[in-house]
Protein backbone atom coordinates (compact mmCIF):
# COMPACT_ATOMS: atom_id res chain seq x y z
CA UNK A 1 0.00 0.00 0.00
CA UNK A 2 3.01 2.52 0.36
CA UNK A 3 4.85 1.89 -2.42
CA UNK A 4 1.56 2.35 -4.70
CA UNK A 5 1.01 5.28 -2.74
CA UNK A 6 4.59 6.45 -3.46
CA UNK A 7 4.28 6.36 -6.82
CA UNK A 8 0.82 8.10 -7.10
CA UNK A 9 2.62 11.02 -5.34
CA UNK A 10 5.80 10.91 -7.86
CA UNK A 11 2.77 10.87 -10.68
CA UNK A 12 1.22 14.16 -9.27
CA UNK A 13 4.73 15.99 -9.12
CA UNK A 14 5.13 14.92 -12.66
CA UNK A 15 2.12 16.04 -14.35
CA UNK A 16 2.11 19.37 -12.26
CA UNK A 17 5.41 20.36 -14.11
CA UNK A 18 3.53 20.22 -17.06
CA UNK A 19 3.47 23.79 -17.87
CA UNK A 20 0.39 25.03 -19.98
CA UNK A 21 1.55 27.94 -22.99
CA UNK A 22 2.43 28.12 -26.35
CA UNK A 23 5.99 28.60 -26.81
CA UNK A 24 7.67 30.70 -30.03
CA UNK A 25 10.64 30.33 -31.30
CA UNK A 26 12.18 32.37 -34.35
CA UNK A 27 11.20 36.13 -35.15
CA UNK A 28 12.91 36.44 -38.98
CA UNK A 29 10.64 37.40 -41.84
CA UNK A 30 12.59 35.93 -44.53
CA UNK A 31 10.61 33.37 -46.39
CA UNK A 32 11.50 30.10 -47.41
CA UNK A 33 9.75 26.53 -48.84
CA UNK A 34 12.46 23.88 -48.24
CA UNK A 35 11.92 23.28 -44.67
CA UNK A 36 9.85 21.80 -43.23
CA UNK A 37 8.09 20.87 -45.92
CA UNK A 38 8.95 21.27 -49.82
CA UNK A 39 5.29 20.36 -52.09
CA UNK A 40 7.24 20.77 -55.15
CA UNK A 41 8.98 17.42 -54.73
CA UNK A 42 6.89 14.04 -55.00
CA UNK A 43 9.28 13.60 -51.52
CA UNK A 44 11.09 14.69 -49.16
CA UNK A 45 12.64 14.81 -45.90
CA UNK A 46 14.22 17.82 -43.21
CA UNK A 47 15.79 17.95 -40.18
CA UNK A 48 16.12 20.77 -37.84
CA UNK A 49 16.47 21.26 -34.41
CA UNK A 50 16.51 23.78 -31.24
CA UNK A 51 18.55 23.60 -28.51
CA UNK A 52 17.69 24.04 -24.84
CA UNK A 53 18.78 27.14 -24.52
CA UNK A 54 15.97 28.71 -27.24
CA UNK A 55 13.34 26.02 -25.69
CA UNK A 56 14.14 27.94 -22.13
CA UNK A 57 14.93 31.41 -23.73
CA UNK A 58 10.63 30.93 -25.09
CA UNK A 59 9.64 30.31 -21.20
CA UNK A 60 9.99 26.31 -21.21
CA UNK A 61 10.75 24.97 -17.56
CA UNK A 62 11.22 21.82 -16.97
CA UNK A 63 8.58 19.24 -18.63
CA UNK A 64 6.07 20.22 -21.25
CA UNK A 65 3.17 18.54 -22.74
CA UNK A 66 3.28 18.96 -27.08
CA UNK A 67 -0.23 19.03 -28.04
CA UNK A 68 0.41 20.75 -31.26
CA UNK A 69 2.81 22.64 -33.55
CA UNK A 70 2.48 25.54 -36.02
CA UNK A 71 4.71 27.15 -38.47
CA UNK A 72 4.15 30.63 -39.95
CA UNK A 73 2.92 30.83 -43.62
CA UNK A 74 3.62 33.75 -46.08
CA UNK A 75 2.08 32.62 -49.10
CA UNK A 76 -0.82 34.26 -50.75
CA UNK A 77 -1.24 32.62 -54.29
CA UNK A 78 -3.76 29.88 -53.10
CA UNK A 79 -6.47 28.83 -50.49
CA UNK A 80 -6.05 25.39 -49.78
CA UNK A 81 -2.88 22.99 -50.73
CA UNK A 82 -3.76 19.32 -49.65
CA UNK A 83 -0.48 17.21 -48.79
CA UNK A 84 -0.88 13.50 -48.06
CA UNK A 85 1.18 11.10 -46.61
CA UNK A 86 2.84 13.65 -44.28
CA UNK A 87 4.81 12.18 -41.09
CA UNK A 88 6.16 14.21 -38.41
CA UNK A 89 9.17 12.68 -35.60
CA UNK A 90 10.20 14.76 -32.85
CA UNK A 91 13.03 13.21 -30.40
CA UNK A 92 16.24 14.81 -28.42
CA UNK A 93 19.21 16.05 -29.88
CA UNK A 94 22.29 17.57 -27.82
CA UNK A 95 24.54 18.96 -30.22
CA UNK A 96 24.70 22.80 -31.37
CA UNK A 97 25.50 22.51 -35.02
CA UNK A 98 24.96 20.00 -38.15
CA UNK A 99 28.58 19.99 -38.76
CA UNK A 100 28.81 17.37 -40.89
CA UNK A 101 26.16 14.73 -40.27
CA UNK A 102 23.46 15.81 -43.60
CA UNK A 103 22.03 12.06 -43.68
CA UNK A 104 18.34 11.10 -43.05
CA UNK A 105 18.44 10.30 -39.21
CA UNK A 106 16.29 7.59 -39.31
CA UNK A 107 13.37 7.26 -36.69
CA UNK A 108 14.86 5.22 -34.61
CA UNK A 109 15.66 7.55 -31.39
CA UNK A 110 12.07 9.46 -32.50
CA UNK A 111 8.59 9.47 -31.32
CA UNK A 112 6.08 9.61 -34.33
CA UNK A 113 3.87 12.21 -33.29
CA UNK A 114 1.28 13.05 -36.98
CA UNK A 115 0.86 10.73 -39.72
CA UNK A 116 -1.63 11.67 -42.06
CA UNK A 117 -3.17 14.69 -44.75
CA UNK A 118 -2.10 18.31 -44.03
CA UNK A 119 -3.95 20.99 -45.61
CA UNK A 120 -2.23 24.55 -45.57
CA UNK A 121 -5.01 27.38 -46.18
CA UNK A 122 -4.35 31.15 -45.62
CA UNK A 123 -1.37 32.73 -44.46
CA UNK A 124 -0.49 33.24 -40.73
CA UNK A 125 0.29 30.54 -38.30
CA UNK A 126 -0.73 27.30 -39.43
CA UNK A 127 -1.38 24.53 -36.48
CA UNK A 128 -0.86 21.08 -36.75
CA UNK A 129 -2.50 18.57 -34.19
CA UNK A 130 -0.58 16.01 -33.20
CA UNK A 131 -1.75 12.44 -32.83
CA UNK A 132 -1.11 12.31 -29.55
CA UNK A 133 0.66 15.00 -26.94
CA UNK A 134 4.25 14.89 -26.78
CA UNK A 135 6.50 15.37 -23.16
CA UNK A 136 10.01 17.13 -23.97
CA UNK A 137 12.28 17.88 -20.87
CA UNK A 138 13.47 21.27 -22.02
CA UNK A 139 16.78 20.59 -20.32
CA UNK A 140 17.55 19.27 -23.36
CA UNK A 141 17.34 20.25 -27.23
CA UNK A 142 14.99 18.61 -29.69
CA UNK A 143 14.79 17.49 -33.21
CA UNK A 144 12.17 17.37 -35.76
CA UNK A 145 11.86 15.39 -38.68
CA UNK A 146 9.65 15.70 -41.27
CA UNK A 147 8.83 13.27 -44.05
CA UNK A 148 6.92 14.19 -47.18
CA UNK A 149 5.68 10.58 -48.44
CA UNK A 150 2.59 11.80 -50.73
CA UNK A 151 4.32 10.97 -54.61
CA UNK A 152 2.07 14.10 -55.71
CA UNK A 153 4.26 16.99 -56.49
CA UNK A 154 2.24 20.53 -56.48
CA UNK A 155 3.12 24.22 -57.68
CA UNK A 156 3.56 26.84 -55.49
CA UNK A 157 4.37 25.05 -52.42
CA UNK A 158 3.94 26.63 -48.89
CA UNK A 159 6.82 28.97 -47.96
CA UNK A 160 7.68 30.04 -43.87
CA UNK A 161 8.97 32.35 -42.26
CA UNK A 162 12.43 31.30 -40.38
CA UNK A 163 15.46 32.84 -39.00
CA UNK A 164 18.17 32.38 -40.12
CA UNK A 165 20.61 30.22 -37.42
CA UNK A 166 24.61 31.87 -38.84
CA UNK A 167 27.04 30.38 -38.40
CA UNK A 168 25.26 27.07 -36.82
CA UNK A 169 23.86 24.93 -39.25
CA UNK A 170 20.35 23.75 -37.93
CA UNK A 171 18.31 22.35 -40.55
CA UNK A 172 18.66 20.21 -43.59
CA UNK A 173 16.69 19.07 -45.99
CA UNK A 174 16.90 16.79 -49.25
CA UNK A 175 14.16 15.64 -51.66
CA UNK A 176 13.56 14.03 -54.61
CA UNK A 177 10.56 12.65 -57.23
CA UNK A 178 11.62 9.09 -57.87
CA UNK A 179 11.28 7.94 -54.12
CA UNK A 180 11.55 8.64 -50.45
CA UNK A 181 15.43 9.67 -50.55
CA UNK A 182 17.40 8.05 -47.65
CA UNK A 183 20.70 7.24 -49.54
CA UNK A 184 21.69 10.55 -49.88
CA UNK A 185 23.30 13.27 -48.06
CA UNK A 186 21.01 16.64 -47.88
CA UNK A 187 21.40 20.27 -47.78
CA UNK A 188 22.45 22.60 -45.46
CA UNK A 189 21.24 25.88 -44.62
CA UNK A 190 20.69 28.29 -41.64
CA UNK A 191 17.04 28.85 -43.07
CA UNK A 192 15.17 26.95 -40.20
CA UNK A 193 11.71 27.84 -39.77
CA UNK A 194 10.06 29.93 -36.91
CA UNK A 195 7.93 27.64 -34.60
CA UNK A 196 5.07 27.39 -31.87
CA UNK A 197 4.92 24.45 -29.58
CA UNK A 198 1.62 24.54 -28.21
CA UNK A 199 0.58 22.55 -24.68
CA UNK A 200 -2.96 22.23 -22.93
CA UNK A 201 -5.10 24.58 -21.62
CA UNK A 202 -5.43 25.66 -18.02
CA UNK A 203 -7.19 28.57 -18.47
CA UNK A 204 -9.71 30.63 -21.03
CA UNK A 205 -7.62 31.41 -24.01
CA UNK A 206 -5.85 34.97 -24.24
CA UNK A 207 -7.30 37.77 -26.64
CA UNK A 208 -6.42 37.41 -30.71
CA UNK A 209 -3.47 39.34 -31.49
CA UNK A 210 -2.34 40.64 -35.25
CA UNK A 211 -5.71 41.51 -36.71
CA UNK A 212 -5.37 42.18 -40.64
CA UNK A 213 -6.64 44.70 -41.51
CA UNK A 214 -4.56 46.03 -38.25
CA UNK A 215 -6.03 48.42 -36.30
CA UNK A 216 -7.54 52.11 -37.52
CA UNK A 217 -6.50 51.61 -41.25
CA UNK A 218 -7.35 53.48 -44.25
CA UNK A 219 -8.08 53.10 -47.79
CA UNK A 220 -9.31 49.40 -47.47
CA UNK A 221 -10.27 47.36 -49.98
CA UNK A 222 -14.31 46.78 -50.51
CA UNK A 223 -13.23 43.20 -51.28
CA UNK A 224 -11.09 42.55 -48.01
CA UNK A 225 -11.32 39.74 -45.86
CA UNK A 226 -10.32 39.86 -41.77
CA UNK A 227 -7.55 37.63 -39.60
CA UNK A 228 -6.08 37.42 -36.89
CA UNK A 229 -3.83 34.83 -35.10
CA UNK A 230 -4.14 33.23 -31.64
CA UNK A 231 -2.72 35.19 -28.72
CA UNK A 232 -2.46 31.94 -26.94
CA UNK A 233 -4.22 29.78 -24.54
CA UNK A 234 -5.58 27.22 -26.95
CA UNK A 235 -8.24 28.73 -28.73
CA UNK A 236 -11.35 25.80 -29.96
CA UNK A 237 -13.47 28.78 -31.81
CA UNK A 238 -13.77 32.22 -32.44
CA UNK A 239 -17.05 34.58 -31.63
CA UNK A 240 -16.69 36.82 -34.93
CA UNK A 241 -18.65 39.95 -35.10
CA UNK A 242 -18.25 42.96 -37.66
CA UNK A 243 -20.71 46.24 -37.62
CA UNK A 244 -20.67 50.00 -38.80
CA UNK A 245 -22.65 52.71 -36.84
CA UNK A 246 -23.37 55.02 -39.57
CA UNK A 247 -25.65 54.06 -40.64
CA UNK A 248 -26.48 51.71 -37.41
CA UNK A 249 -26.03 48.24 -39.17
CA UNK A 250 -25.19 44.60 -37.72
CA UNK A 251 -22.99 42.65 -40.26
CA UNK A 252 -22.28 39.38 -38.16
CA UNK A 253 -22.76 39.06 -34.68
CA UNK A 254 -20.87 36.48 -32.68
CA UNK A 255 -20.78 34.11 -35.53
CA UNK A 256 -18.99 31.05 -34.50
CA UNK A 257 -15.35 30.38 -36.41
CA UNK A 258 -13.09 27.43 -36.35
CA UNK A 259 -10.40 29.47 -38.69
CA UNK A 260 -8.89 32.85 -38.50
CA UNK A 261 -9.89 34.84 -40.76
CA UNK A 262 -13.39 35.85 -42.21
CA UNK A 263 -14.49 36.91 -45.23
CA UNK A 264 -17.77 39.18 -45.96
CA UNK A 265 -20.19 37.12 -48.85
CA UNK A 266 -20.87 40.78 -50.46
CA UNK A 267 -18.59 43.59 -50.63
CA UNK A 268 -18.03 46.32 -47.97
CA UNK A 269 -19.21 49.81 -48.89
CA UNK A 270 -16.89 52.73 -49.77
CA UNK A 271 -15.68 54.96 -47.72
CA UNK A 272 -17.34 53.10 -44.86
CA UNK A 273 -15.73 52.94 -40.94
CA UNK A 274 -16.13 49.15 -39.70
CA UNK A 275 -15.52 47.99 -36.48
CA UNK A 276 -15.33 44.27 -35.49
CA UNK A 277 -14.08 41.68 -32.54
CA UNK A 278 -13.11 38.54 -32.05
CA UNK A 279 -13.23 36.56 -29.07
CA UNK A 280 -11.38 33.36 -28.64
CA UNK A 281 -13.15 30.40 -26.53
CA UNK A 282 -12.22 27.18 -25.31
CA UNK A 283 -13.17 24.56 -22.92
CA UNK A 284 -12.57 27.01 -19.95
CA UNK A 285 -14.72 29.67 -21.58
CA UNK A 286 -13.95 32.84 -23.32
CA UNK A 287 -11.21 35.38 -23.77
CA UNK A 288 -11.81 38.22 -21.47
CA UNK A 289 -11.13 42.10 -22.62
CA UNK A 290 -11.15 41.49 -26.06
CA UNK A 291 -10.52 44.88 -27.78
CA UNK A 292 -12.78 46.06 -30.33
CA UNK A 293 -10.50 47.03 -33.46
CA UNK A 294 -11.52 49.49 -36.95
CA UNK A 295 -10.55 50.05 -40.10
CA UNK A 296 -12.41 52.89 -43.52
CA UNK A 297 -12.54 51.20 -46.32
CA UNK A 298 -11.21 52.97 -50.03
CA UNK A 299 -13.55 56.05 -50.88
CA UNK A 300 -16.03 55.55 -53.94
CA UNK A 301 -13.43 55.79 -57.03
CA UNK A 302 -16.28 54.90 -59.66
CA UNK A 303 -17.00 57.79 -62.06
CA UNK A 304 -20.64 59.11 -61.86
CA UNK A 305 -20.44 62.39 -63.23
CA UNK A 306 -21.99 61.81 -67.08
CA UNK A 307 -21.81 62.50 -70.05
CA UNK A 308 -18.05 61.03 -69.99
CA UNK A 309 -15.52 61.65 -72.52
CA UNK A 310 -11.73 60.50 -73.05
CA UNK A 311 -9.86 61.15 -76.48
CA UNK A 312 -6.55 59.67 -75.57
CA UNK A 313 -4.44 63.18 -76.12
CA UNK A 314 -2.88 63.63 -72.64
CA UNK A 315 0.25 63.39 -72.19
CA UNK A 316 0.29 59.77 -69.94
CA UNK A 317 -0.95 56.78 -71.18
CA UNK A 318 -2.97 54.92 -69.78
CA UNK A 319 -4.92 58.18 -68.86
CA UNK A 320 -4.93 57.30 -64.89
CA UNK A 321 -3.52 54.50 -62.86
CA UNK A 322 -7.31 53.32 -62.71
CA UNK A 323 -7.07 52.26 -66.34
CA UNK A 324 -5.82 48.67 -66.77
CA UNK A 325 -3.61 46.84 -69.12
CA UNK A 326 -4.02 43.19 -69.66
CA UNK A 327 -3.34 40.02 -71.50
CA UNK A 328 -5.41 36.94 -71.54
CA UNK A 329 -7.47 34.75 -74.21
CA UNK A 330 -11.20 35.41 -74.10
CA UNK A 331 -12.31 32.25 -72.73
CA UNK A 332 -14.53 31.02 -69.80
CA UNK A 333 -13.53 32.15 -67.37
CA UNK A 334 -10.70 34.87 -68.52
CA UNK A 335 -7.18 34.44 -66.79
CA UNK A 336 -5.53 38.09 -66.93
CA UNK A 337 -2.39 39.11 -66.51
CA UNK A 338 -0.41 42.47 -66.60
CA UNK A 339 0.42 43.90 -70.14
CA UNK A 340 1.84 47.00 -71.78
CA UNK A 341 0.82 46.22 -75.21
CA UNK A 342 -1.81 49.07 -76.02
CA UNK A 343 -0.33 52.14 -76.30
CA UNK A 344 -1.01 56.35 -77.06
CA UNK A 345 -0.58 56.37 -80.68
CA UNK A 346 -1.67 59.03 -83.75
CA UNK A 347 -4.79 58.31 -84.81
CA UNK A 348 -4.99 56.78 -88.15
CA UNK A 349 -1.01 56.44 -88.25
CA UNK A 350 -1.31 59.99 -89.44
CA UNK A 351 1.25 61.89 -87.23
CA UNK A 352 -0.53 65.05 -85.97
CA UNK A 353 -2.37 66.22 -82.89
CA UNK A 354 -5.30 63.27 -82.42
CA UNK A 355 -3.80 61.07 -80.42
CA UNK A 356 -5.72 57.42 -79.78
CA UNK A 357 -5.10 54.35 -78.16
CA UNK A 358 -3.09 51.70 -80.10
CA UNK A 359 -2.95 47.90 -80.02
CA UNK A 360 -0.69 46.11 -82.45
CA UNK A 361 -1.69 42.49 -83.16
CA UNK A 362 0.55 40.98 -85.20
CA UNK A 363 0.95 37.38 -84.02
CA UNK A 364 -0.42 35.94 -81.02
CA UNK A 365 -1.64 37.87 -79.01
CA UNK A 366 -4.50 38.68 -76.68
CA UNK A 367 -4.80 42.69 -75.13
CA UNK A 368 -6.69 44.25 -73.07
CA UNK A 369 -7.86 47.87 -72.50
CA UNK A 370 -10.09 48.47 -69.41
CA UNK A 371 -11.66 51.33 -68.47
CA UNK A 372 -11.94 52.95 -64.81
CA UNK A 373 -14.61 51.86 -62.96
CA UNK A 374 -18.59 53.68 -63.97
CA UNK A 375 -21.26 53.77 -61.76
CA UNK A 376 -24.28 53.92 -63.75
CA UNK A 377 -27.94 54.84 -61.75
CA UNK A 378 -29.42 55.38 -66.03
CA UNK A 379 -28.99 52.65 -68.63
CA UNK A 380 -30.74 54.31 -71.04
CA UNK A 381 -27.42 56.16 -71.83
CA UNK A 382 -24.87 54.56 -74.78
CA UNK A 383 -21.43 53.88 -75.07
CA UNK A 384 -19.96 55.77 -78.16
CA UNK A 385 -15.96 55.50 -80.17
CA UNK A 386 -14.64 55.58 -83.47
CA UNK A 387 -12.91 52.21 -84.33
CA UNK A 388 -10.13 51.94 -87.12
CA UNK A 389 -8.34 48.69 -88.50
CA UNK A 390 -5.18 49.32 -90.43
CA UNK A 391 -2.03 48.15 -91.38
CA UNK A 392 0.58 48.12 -89.11
CA UNK A 393 2.07 51.88 -88.93
CA UNK A 394 0.01 52.68 -92.28
CA UNK A 395 -2.20 55.71 -92.48
CA UNK A 396 -5.32 54.98 -94.25
CA UNK A 397 -4.09 56.20 -97.81
CA UNK A 398 -0.83 53.63 -97.48
CA UNK A 399 -0.89 49.63 -97.70
CA UNK A 400 -4.43 48.40 -96.20
CA UNK A 401 -5.03 46.19 -93.67
CA UNK A 402 -3.96 42.62 -93.96
CA UNK A 403 -6.76 40.09 -94.03
CA UNK A 404 -7.05 38.21 -90.70
CA UNK A 405 -8.12 34.60 -89.65
CA UNK A 406 -11.31 33.14 -87.92
CA UNK A 407 -9.26 33.40 -85.03
CA UNK A 408 -8.80 36.86 -85.04
CA UNK A 409 -11.39 38.80 -83.26
CA UNK A 410 -12.27 42.64 -81.57
CA UNK A 411 -14.57 42.76 -78.79
CA UNK A 412 -16.12 45.22 -76.70
CA UNK A 413 -17.26 43.39 -73.04
CA UNK A 414 -19.03 44.80 -69.92
CA UNK A 415 -18.61 43.60 -66.69
CA UNK A 416 -17.69 43.89 -62.97
CA UNK A 417 -13.98 44.43 -64.05
CA UNK A 418 -12.86 41.59 -61.21
CA UNK A 419 -13.92 38.62 -63.26
CA UNK A 420 -14.28 38.45 -67.39
CA UNK A 421 -15.53 35.79 -69.49
CA UNK A 422 -17.62 36.03 -73.29
CA UNK A 423 -20.88 36.80 -71.13
CA UNK A 424 -19.56 39.87 -71.12
CA UNK A 425 -19.23 40.79 -74.36
CA UNK A 426 -21.66 43.39 -75.88
CA UNK A 427 -20.41 43.16 -79.31
CA UNK A 428 -17.40 41.10 -81.11
CA UNK A 429 -16.35 41.62 -84.77
CA UNK A 430 -14.59 38.28 -85.99
CA UNK A 431 -14.35 36.71 -89.03
CA UNK A 432 -16.61 33.22 -87.85
CA UNK A 433 -20.21 34.19 -88.75
CA UNK A 434 -20.21 37.52 -86.59
CA UNK A 435 -22.94 40.34 -87.67
CA UNK A 436 -19.73 42.72 -87.50
CA UNK A 437 -17.09 41.22 -89.68
CA UNK A 438 -13.16 41.85 -88.74
CA UNK A 439 -12.00 42.09 -92.42
CA UNK A 440 -14.96 44.64 -92.68
CA UNK A 441 -13.83 47.28 -90.59
CA UNK A 442 -12.61 50.53 -92.24
CA UNK A 443 -9.15 51.87 -91.98
CA UNK A 444 -10.64 55.62 -92.17
CA UNK A 445 -12.24 54.72 -88.73
CA UNK A 446 -16.25 54.29 -87.90
CA UNK A 447 -18.46 55.49 -84.82
CA UNK A 448 -19.40 52.12 -82.86
CA UNK A 449 -22.75 53.36 -80.68
CA UNK A 450 -23.29 50.56 -78.46
CA UNK A 451 -26.45 51.38 -75.75
CA UNK A 452 -26.04 50.38 -72.32
CA UNK A 453 -29.57 49.08 -71.26
CA UNK A 454 -29.69 46.44 -68.65
CA UNK A 455 -26.13 47.59 -67.60
CA UNK A 456 -26.63 49.65 -64.45
CA UNK A 457 -24.29 49.90 -61.40
CA UNK A 458 -20.68 49.55 -60.99
CA UNK A 459 -19.06 48.35 -64.12
CA UNK A 460 -16.00 48.64 -66.38
CA UNK A 461 -15.65 48.76 -69.90
CA UNK A 462 -13.20 46.12 -72.06
CA UNK A 463 -11.62 46.50 -75.29
CA UNK A 464 -10.28 43.37 -76.41
CA UNK A 465 -7.67 42.50 -79.29
CA UNK A 466 -6.81 39.25 -79.84
CA UNK A 467 -5.32 36.16 -82.61
CA UNK A 468 -4.23 33.03 -81.68
CA UNK A 469 -2.07 32.37 -84.99
CA UNK A 470 0.46 34.38 -86.75
CA UNK A 471 -0.96 35.80 -89.69
CA UNK A 472 -1.49 39.54 -90.24
CA UNK A 473 -0.03 42.65 -88.89
CA UNK A 474 -2.13 45.12 -87.97
CA UNK A 475 -3.57 48.21 -85.85
CA UNK A 476 -7.06 48.42 -84.05
CA UNK A 477 -7.33 52.15 -82.74
CA UNK A 478 -10.12 53.44 -80.20
CA UNK A 479 -10.76 57.29 -80.11
CA UNK A 480 -13.19 59.79 -78.92
CA UNK A 481 -15.11 57.54 -76.00
CA UNK A 482 -18.39 58.67 -74.51
CA UNK A 483 -20.67 57.60 -72.39
CA UNK A 484 -23.92 59.56 -72.10
CA UNK A 485 -27.05 60.39 -74.21
CA UNK A 486 -27.17 59.68 -77.21
CA UNK A 487 -27.67 62.93 -79.77
CA UNK A 488 -28.95 62.51 -83.41
CA UNK A 489 -26.12 63.83 -85.59
CA UNK A 490 -27.04 67.39 -86.97
CA UNK A 491 -28.03 67.31 -90.77
CA UNK A 492 -26.26 70.64 -91.98
CA UNK A 493 -26.54 72.21 -95.25
CA UNK A 494 -23.88 74.31 -96.23
CA UNK A 495 -23.58 77.45 -99.10
CA UNK A 496 -20.86 79.00 -100.00
CA UNK A 497 -20.90 82.94 -101.28
CA UNK A 498 -17.71 83.20 -103.10
CA UNK A 499 -18.05 86.91 -103.39
CA UNK A 500 -18.32 87.60 -99.53
CA UNK A 501 -15.33 84.57 -98.68
CA UNK A 502 -17.84 83.20 -96.72
CA UNK A 503 -19.79 79.60 -95.69
CA UNK A 504 -23.33 79.52 -94.16
CA UNK A 505 -23.64 76.79 -92.47
CA UNK A 506 -27.29 76.11 -91.06
CA UNK A 507 -28.88 73.15 -89.00
CA UNK A 508 -32.38 71.49 -87.58
CA UNK A 509 -32.31 71.85 -83.64
CA UNK A 510 -31.12 68.34 -82.15
CA UNK A 511 -33.46 67.40 -79.42
CA UNK A 512 -31.82 67.26 -76.31
CA UNK A 513 -28.96 69.32 -77.62
CA UNK A 514 -27.49 72.41 -75.63
CA UNK A 515 -24.64 73.34 -77.84
CA UNK A 516 -22.83 72.29 -80.74
CA UNK A 517 -19.22 72.32 -81.69
CA UNK A 518 -18.38 73.19 -84.98
CA UNK A 519 -14.89 72.09 -86.92
CA UNK A 520 -13.54 72.34 -90.36
CA UNK A 521 -10.87 70.77 -92.44
CA UNK A 522 -9.29 70.98 -95.84
CA UNK A 523 -10.37 67.34 -96.86
CA UNK A 524 -12.78 65.01 -95.69
CA UNK A 525 -10.45 62.80 -93.53
CA UNK A 526 -8.26 65.15 -93.14
CA UNK A 527 -7.40 66.72 -89.66
CA UNK A 528 -10.47 68.17 -88.11
CA UNK A 529 -9.69 71.82 -85.75
CA UNK A 530 -12.07 73.16 -83.69
CA UNK A 531 -13.83 76.13 -85.26
CA UNK A 532 -16.47 77.05 -82.22
CA UNK A 533 -19.09 76.30 -79.53
CA UNK A 534 -22.53 77.65 -80.07
CA UNK A 535 -25.70 77.45 -78.70
CA UNK A 536 -27.70 78.44 -82.02
CA UNK A 537 -28.22 76.04 -85.12
CA UNK A 538 -26.36 78.05 -87.55
CA UNK A 539 -22.87 79.41 -88.21
CA UNK A 540 -21.42 81.47 -90.93
CA UNK A 541 -17.85 81.29 -91.02
CA UNK A 542 -16.37 84.31 -93.46
CA UNK A 543 -13.03 84.80 -94.68
CA UNK A 544 -12.99 81.70 -96.32
CA UNK A 545 -11.14 82.14 -99.41
CA UNK A 546 -10.61 78.21 -100.44
CA UNK A 547 -12.80 74.82 -100.26
CA UNK A 548 -13.70 73.83 -96.69
CA UNK A 549 -15.23 70.81 -95.00
CA UNK A 550 -17.33 71.30 -92.31
CA UNK A 551 -18.64 68.70 -88.94
CA UNK A 552 -20.86 69.95 -86.43
CA UNK A 553 -21.30 67.91 -83.38
CA UNK A 554 -24.11 67.98 -81.01
CA UNK A 555 -23.74 68.41 -77.22
CA UNK A 556 -25.24 68.09 -73.74
CA UNK A 557 -23.45 67.88 -70.76
CA UNK A 558 -26.22 66.62 -68.23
Amino acid sequence: MRKVLLTLVFTLILLSGLLADDYYIGTGTGNQNFVPFYGYSNYGWSKFFYTADELQAAGMTGTVQITKIAFNLVNTNWTTYVTDNQKIFIGYFYDSNYASNTSYPGTANHTQVYNGTITWTSPGWMVITLDAPYSHNSAFGMQILWENRDGSKLSGPPKFTHTSTSSNYRAVYKNSDSGFPTSSSGSRTYNRPNICFITPATDVPNPAILPNPADATTGVAITTGMSWSSGGGEPVDYLFSLWKTDPPLSIENNLVLTSTSYTPSTYLDYGTTYYWRVIPRNGFGAALDCPTWSFSTQPDPSITAFPWTENFDGDSFPPNSDWQIRQGVLTDPVSLTPSSIWDQDDWLNIAGSDQAAAVNIWGTVTNWLITPLFNITDDSQVLMFDLAFLKYNQPPTGTPPALTGVDDRFAVLIGDGSTWSTANIVREWNNSGSEYVLNELSPWGQKVLIPLTGHSGRIRIAFYAGSITSNADNDFMINNLYIGHHLSEPQVSLIYNPELEACQLSWPAVSGATSYDVFWADAPNGTWSFLLNTATPGYVDTGVATKRFYKVVAKNPS
